[in-house]
Order: C-alpha cells, then sequence, then structure tokens
C-alpha cells in the first residue's frame, strides 16, 4: 500500500472532488479547514464541505455545523448550526448527536427544548460519546430535566472519564469527596 504526502492526497482528492466525490469534496475542505497542505482558507473548506453536504457526506454536514456553530470564517449562525447538526444526528453521527443535544438544552439557535435535548444526550452517552456522558452525568446531578441522582451522575462521569474527559474525571472526584 502506497503512503501518500499531505500533498499528493489533497491533489488526487482534488481531482476527484471536482468529479463529484462526496468523500473527496470533503477531505478537501478538511485541508482547507486545517490548512494543510494548503493555506487555511475557511470560505474554500465551506465550499467544499457544502458540496459535499448536498452529495449526503455525514462527516462533511458535522463540519459545516461546526462552522456555523463557531462562526469560523463567516459569522456565526447557531439556526443553521442546529439544522445541519440535527439532519446528521438523525443518520447516526455520534458527535452531532451529542452538539445537537446541547443546543436543545441551551436553547441555543433553538427553542429551548430539555426533553428532546436529553434524548439525544442519552442516545450519543449510550452509544460512548464521552461529551455526552459528562452532559448527562452533570444534568443528574444538578437535576436538570431529571430527577436529581448522585448514583446515576456517578455513573455517567465514571464513563465519561474512562473515556478520557479530563472535566468528568475532577467533577467525579467531587463528588465522590462530598459522598465520603
Amino acid at each position: 500500500m502506497k503512503t501518500y504526502t499531505w500533498k499528493e492526497a489533497f491533489e488526487d482528492a482534488h481531482e476527484a472532488a471536482k468529479a463529484g466525490s462526496p468523500r473527496s469534496q470533503t477531505f478537501v475542505g478538511y485541508c482547507y479547514d486545517i490548512g494543510r497542505p494548503v493555506r487555511r482558507d475557511m470560505k474554500k473548506a465551506r465550499r467544499w464541505y457544502e458540496k459535499a453536504a448536498r452529495n449526503g457526506q455525514i462527516d462533511a454536514i458535522f463540519n459545516l455545523a461546526v462552522i456555523n456553530n463557531k462562526g469560523l470564517g463567516m459569522r456565526r449562525n447557531a439556526p443553521r448550526a442546529v439544522r445541519l447538526y440535527r439532519q446528521a444526528a438523525l443518520r447516526g453521527d455520534l458527535k452531532s448527536q451529542s452538539n445537537l443535544a446541547v443546543m436543545l438544552l441551551d436553547g441555543d439557535g433553538v427553542k429551548k427544548d430539555t426533553a428532546a435535548g436529553l434524548r439525544w444526550l442519552r442516545r450519543a452517552a449510550q452509544r460512548g460519546d464521552d461529551k455526552a456522558q459528562y452532559n448527562l452525568g452533570r444534568a443528574y446531578l444538578e437535576g436538570e430535566g431529571v430527577r436529581r441522582s448522585v448514583t446515576h451522575a456517578q455513573k455517567w462521569l465514571s464513563k465519561a472519564a474512562k473515556g478520557g474527559h479530563a472535566k468528568a474525571r475532577r467533577l467525579l472526584q467531587s463528588v465522590r469527596k462530598k459522598a465520603a
């Protein structure tokens, strides 16, 4: 198997992207997004992600949602980010499920919907997303939209901590100290 340099991979992908390959369009967008091996250009990244997203490429839809959510190279567009996260979440994208949940819970770019936010959070947490596990643990700890439960909070914070989530590890230690 041949190992490509970033430059070779970009050149091959760029040709395939121009020919309409959604995966290649996403990769070209990603190269512009991170600035490797080309100069970082968020407008070009967004343009390539949009082409790939129109062709149904889930990673492109997610990346486009992030760009809209964070306002990278453009004015922040939280409502569009919510729509894009929902589109990818419904197709099974784990990070989109987690991010959509947080936006629904915070009422960011969308009317606050605690019940829907918690459903998406549980779905992502059960599938192993450490950010969702941390947020679900916090919800149980603070009684946000769920009955307060230190036991449930510890369960989810522990899973998130095992997944490498540093804030979850610190919060879990704090909860255990209070319980002792």
